[in-house]
């Protein structure tokens, strides 16, 4: 189990100091989100808390579509994310921060408030859950806040504290959790392939794909290798960086190897 909750409120912390010490000009400037500035992808990271708090919290539902699809899900996850953009393109930087002030706590403190083993109300789709426990599912929140933190301040030019081991190590851990997913699509029975991930934050995780199963394993393949350091990995996972960007050496089949720039932990 991955516990982000002791971490979860400093990281909320580092997101208002940052805001409330931008400049006019720094709100505008362009993220590598298409399409979206600082002061969107601000807003962004509100809209999530506030449409999870009344979803999950308050059993508030605006709508109900019918989806068939991963794509579908994503399809509709992105044209919320939009409108709300558009929406909030009226209000203030110094609105965004007063919300964010209180949606973030509250967010928080929702997420103590649950059980840890029980079945979440969002599974983790991008690891290919179904269904997933409320840990996972929290996991996956902490690191939606923190690599959209990391965005703006790649944007603004302030690194700030989110490489410290205590903010990072449960990102790095969380979407090391994606890798087996996109490896099972592959088709190619029965490989192995090792994945160095270069930082304190990091590690070295062997994964293995037979007929009936895709997992981890203690073995390392010298063979089939990729090689990344952990700020790349993130990058590439979240789509912060194009594919054909992402610095990385591959020993091995190239099908094998190639396949992990497939791996993403987000819903795009």
């Amino acid at each position: 189990m991955i516990n982000v909750l002791d971490i979860f409120s400093e990281l909320n912390k580092e997101l208002i100091i940052l805001l409330e010490n931008l400049s006019k000009e720094d709100w505008k400037k362009d993220t590598c989100l298409k399409d979206r500035n600082v002061k969107d992808l601000a807003s962004h990271i509100l809209d999530t808390s506030l449409r999870r708090l009344a979803i999950q919290r308050d059993n508030y539902f605006s709508e109900t579509p019918e989806i068939n699809s991963y794509e579908g899900l994503v399809d509709f996850i992105q044209s919320l994310n939009m409108d709300w953009i558009v929406a909030t393109k009226r209000l203030s930087p110094e609105i965004i921060i007063s919300l964010l002030k209180n949606s973030e706590n509250e967010l928080v403190e929702f997420l103590k408030t649950l059980n840890p083993h029980e079945k979440a109300t969002f599974p983790v789709n991008w690891a290919g859950e179904n269904e997933s426990e409320n840990w996972f599912d929290i996991a996956r929140e902490y690191t939606e806040k923190w690599h959209h933190q990391m965005q703006l301040r790649e944007a603004v030019g302030i690194e700030g504290k989110l490489y410290d081991k205590s903010f990072f190590q449960p990102v790095i851990d969380t979407f090391i959790k994606a890798i087996p997913f996109v490896y099972d699509k592959l088709e190619k029975p029965n490989f192995s392939i090792t994945i160095e991930i270069k930082g304190s934050c990091g590690g070295i995780f062997t994964l293995q794909k037979t007929i009936n199963s895709t997992t981890f394993i203690d073995n390392i393949d010298i063979m089939n290798k990729v090689t990344i350091s952990q700020e790349e990995f993130w990058k590439l996972v979240t789509n912060s960086k194009p594919k054909s960007e992402i610095k990385l050496e591959c020993i091995g089949d190239r099908d094998i190897t190639d396949q992990f720039l497939n791996v993403v932990a987000v819903m795009s």
